[in-house]
């Protein structure tokens, strides 16, 4: 009797079959692994402006923040805006302790934008660093109303002398009606109150105004973080390992 053969069989050694499928399984895991590499790198460098609220013929500050300095920060140059100055103006700024070389912040005659520069001539600011405060800025409101605090960076210098330009993300600052009466008075004092503890806790208003632009950077860690490089490296040998083993149980079975 002539035996029978599938002529729909195109690997006929088990050898074949097994390296076949091996061969395969590692090309998959290494492309999971390229796909985890590049899902944990970090974020771009924003330039923030944190967010205020104010009443009209008051003062308030805003912080501006590096969100992160993948090379460090050696100096920076950069104008801040004020988009409607008949609401608001800008009246005076300061600089960080971390920069030890400055220059005076220069304010345009309307008051609507201010021009802040300085160096850390000590290296405080280290390749890595995070949530860089870079100035204060106090604004005054003249009327009720939202104006938006937009930032423009002109230059950005890393500690090994090359230059980056970051992203940015401005602020909004709301200004309420001030009291007209006693009543009213000490209501805008309550309100005055509560707007002076947003206003000191604007570091950590700058830290999440920050993490907003550089969200997008921890996300994607922690999204890295669930496929670790070490994690996919044990991915791609299990399944070198499963796709061995249904090799064999499929020569078997041809045998």
């Amino acid at each position: 009797m002539t035996q029978y053969t599938n002529p729909h069989t195109s690997i006929s050694d088990p050898r074949t079959c097994i390296a076949a499928l091996a061969v395969a399984t590692i090309a998959f895991g290494l492309l999971l692994a390229g796909a985890g590499v590049t899902t944990a790198q970090t974020g771009q460098p924003t330039v923030s402006v944190s967010s205020a609220t104010a009443t009209v013929d008051d003062t308030t500050t805003v912080d501006v923040v590096l969100t992160e300095a993948p090379d460090g920060l050696s100096g920076y140059y950069l104008d801040l805006t004020v988009d409607n100055p008949e609401v608001a103006t800008v009246t005076s700024a300061s600089y960080s302790d971390e920069f030890g070389l400055t220059t005076d912040p220069t304010i345009d005659t309307d008051g609507q934008t201010v021009t802040l520069e300085a160096a850390d001539i000590e290296g405080s600011i280290s390749p890595g660093a995070t949530d860089v405060t870079l100035a204060t800025v106090e604004v005054a409101s003249q009327a009720a109303g939202e104006v938006e605090l937009t930032v423009e960076p002109q230059q950005f210098d890393t500690n090994d002398g090359g230059r980056f330009r970051p992203e940015t993300q401005p602020g909004v600052l709301t200004i309420g009606e001030g009291g007209n009466n006693a009543a009213d008075s000490g209501s805008a004092g309550g309100n005055n109150a509560a707007d002076s503890g947003s206003a000191g806790s604007n570091g950590a208003g700058a830290s999440e105004a920050g993490s907003g632009a550089g969200s997008g950077a921890e996300g994607n860690d922690r999204l890295g973080g669930g496929f670790s490089g070490t994690s996919i490296v044990l991915i791609g040998a299990a399944l070198v390992a499963i796709g061995s083993l249904a090799a064999v149980a499929v020569a078997r079975r041809r045998s």
